[in-house]
C-alpha cells in the first residue's frame, strides 16, 4: 500500500464497528496477528479494514474512470466523422 488510509476511512471503519458490521475474514486475521488479545484484535482489525477499504475505493475509482473513457469513445448514432462524409 502506497499511502496510509485517511482519517475519513478510519472513521468509516469505526462506524462499521459501532454498527456491528465486521468482515469475518479480516477479524480472523486480526485475531491471529494479535494472539487473540481482544483490545489488540480490534486495533489490528481497524488497520486491516482501513487498508481494505482504501483499496476498494481506489479500485472503484479506477473502474469509474475506465467506464468514462469507454463511454467517451462511443460515437453517438447521429455522429458523422470526416471519414463518413468522404464515403458518401
Amino acid at each position: 500500500m502506497s499511502k496510509q488510509p485517511s482519517e475519513l476511512i478510519h472513521a468509516m471503519v469505526l462506524r462499521e464497528l459501532q454498527d456491528g458490521i465486521v468482515r469475518d475474514g479480516l477479524w480472523a486475521q486480526a485475531m491471529i496477528e494479535s494472539g487473540s488479545n481482544t483490545a489488540m484484535t480490534q486495533a489490528v482489525y481497524i488497520r486491516l479494514r482501513a487498508a481494505s477499504m482504501q483499496d476498494e475505493a481506489k479500485n472503484l475509482l479506477l473502474k469509474q474512470i475506465q467506464t468514462g473513457i469507454k463511454q467517451d469513445n462511443v460515437k453517438p448514432k447521429d455522429f458523422l466523422s470526416a471519414l463518413d462524409l468522404k464515403k458518401k
